[in-house]
């Protein structure tokens, strides 16, 4: 695990999160819902993430056609508009903002809860500052007391990752990297 967990950069970063402990009873019951019942903000990450694949054919349109170009663009305004209408939720008043770190495949942050090791959370992400929202089904792998406060420090492995979210963390913290190397290089 550690190998995979190595393959992505991390970043110290500033999100809004929560989790909730799947008990061991509703895991399969979960994983189902987690696969077949999309969130809101989840099909709207899986549409840009389709539409990015198609941006050299978008630009192949608008050399060759720039009429249809714009008005493609027009309707994707439309849909992006639409489908961040649906994903205003009401459990952002469940996040808190917080400092962790983060990459593709894992995050740590400072909470006073303490889930189990080795247990199964569900995660609830809303990247700053852009308030792209993700649902991760992530482990448990550490749980450390931090000895300067009444908090744990809990490290967490994600397991089960629609592939649409998984890209949009490793570009927000290829965005987060670039950002920090700009201003170390006072760009």
């Amino acid at each position: 695990m550690t190998s995979e967990r190595r393959r992505f950069f991390r970043i110290d970063d500033e999100v809004m999160l929560g989790f909730e402990l799947i008990e061991q009873g509703e895991v399969d019951a979960r994983l189902d819902d987690f696969w077949q019942n999309e969130h809101a903000f989840s099909i709207r990450n899986n549409y840009n993430f389709q539409i990015e694949q198609q941006i050299a054919d978008f630009n192949r349109i608008e050399k060759k056609m720039p009429e249809l170009a714009r008005y493609l663009s027009v309707m994707q305004a439309q849909i992006d508009l639409i489908t961040e209408r649906l994903v205003e939720d009401e459990r952002d008043a469940a996040l808190t903002q917080r400092p962790v770190n983060i990459s593709a495949q894992g995050v740590s942050f400072d909470d006073e809860a303490a889930p189990p090791e080795s247990a199964l959370v569900e995660l609830n992400l809303k990247l700053l500052p852009s308030g792209l929202r993700l649902v991760i089904i992530a482990r448990v792998i550490k749980v450390e007391t931090q000895p300067e406060s009444e908090q744990y420090r809990i490290s967490l492995d994600f397991e089960y990752v629609h592939e649409a979210d998984r890209e949009i963390l490793i570009k927000h913290v290829h965005g987060k990297q670039m950002e920090s190397l700009s201003s170390a290089q006072g760009l």
